[in-house]
């Protein structure tokens, strides 16, 4: 089993969420998401940054693929707050992780769920009134949703991690956007999730609860933070009444510490040494969108692109998906 590529296909799945701006919703509308993705890890990078790609001599797999289908629920409480239910990357289904035997490895399962209230402190309906400056604060908490009994995982299909960390997060996010004109900005965002609590090494993974099995040990994993920084300009331009086209990209650093077991960054008993250090992976994240007004319901359609740049102990993450959103009042 690659034990650095399933942890790696963990972090990639936990670190994704929507890349959106310090826009916040009018009063009393709703807006509904529903976000098939696929992303695809065909190497890794080591310590030292270098790539390597998976190779079919070690694995009759060599890319890892991970579809999966996220959701989304908004409602603007008034001008300048907006509360929200965001699950990304949602129910993880089909994937496939190289193995290096002939038994079939994946992830399937659900995240956990981000509730969040945006606060936009500084915008054009804000407490503090500009039509340059937008800026926003979203507290919000992680909610496991439940995870995998690894206990139970035998035969020739076997889920090897959770698509998120499943122990409670806590922390938020902050938008900075600076309006150039009507057809573009430019957005400095920001998140960052503290994981207050450890989880036992059996519940981790497939790998941690074979080192378990095989040691009697159960330390407890601290997972730490994660953290996302990007810069984002965006362009918009109406193409005719009613239909708007828009375009942007993202770049983005996504970054993890040292994981710690029983407070230490490697656990070593007898032959056994586990430890998973820091990660960073720095992408490239183009979208294009089209905004239709004059349809029954106001929708909107957005395909992002994920581009992985460069990284340190994680995986080449390649992502595609399709956000379809949808603007109603009730």
């Amino acid at each position: 089993m690659k034990k650095a590529l399933i942890v790696a296909a963990l972090l990639a799945c936990a670190l994704a969420v929507f890349a959106d701006d310090g826009t916040v919703l009018p009063a009393g509308v709703f807006r509904a998401r529903v976000i098939p993705a696929y992303a695809w890890l065909p190497g890794s990078y080591d310590n030292n940054g270098k790539y390597t790609a998976y190779s079919d001599s070690t694995s009759p797999t060599s890319t890892a693929t991970i579809p999966g289908v996220g959701f989304a629920l908004e409602y603007g409480v008034n001008d300048w707050v907006t509360a929200g239910l965001q699950w990304a990357p949602g129910i993880i289904f089909g994937s496939d992780l190289p193995s290096g035997t002939s038994t079939s490895y994946n992830m399937n399962g659900l995240a956990d769920l981000f509730a969040g209230v945006m606060v936009q402190i500084v915008g054009p309906k804000a407490p503090v009134t500009s039509n340059v400056i937008r800026f926003d604060l979203t507290p919000g908490v992680k909610i496991p949703l439940g995870g995998v009994d690894f206990s139970k995982q035998t035969g020739s299909t076997i889920t090897v991690a959770d698509p998120d960390k499943q122990t409670l997060g806590l922390g938020g996010r902050a938008y900075l956007d600076y309006v150039f004109s009507d057809s573009f900005f430019l957005d400095l965002y920001s998140q960052f999730i503290y994981y207050p609590n450890t989880v036992s090494l059996k519940d981790s993974s497939y790998y941690g609860y074979l080192v378990y099995a095989g040691t009697g040990q159960d330390p407890k994993v601290d997972y730490g933070y994660d953290l996302r920084i990007e810069i984002d300009p965006h362009y918009s331009t109406q193409l005719t009444d009613g239909l708007t086209l828009s375009a942007n990209c993202a770049f983005r650093y996504d970054g993890t510490p040292d994981l710690t077991y029983d407070g230490k960054t490697t656990f070593v008993y007898g032959p056994v040494s586990l430890s998973s250090p820091h990660t960073s992976l720095f992408s490239a994240n183009p979208s294009v969108s089209l905004f239709l007004t004059k349809t029954f319901m106001p929708l909107e359609f957005t395909l992002d692109y994920g581009q992985p740049i460069a990284g340190t102990n994680t995986s080449a993450t390649y992502s595609l998906d399709l956000q379809v959103k949808a603007y109603f009042k009730l």
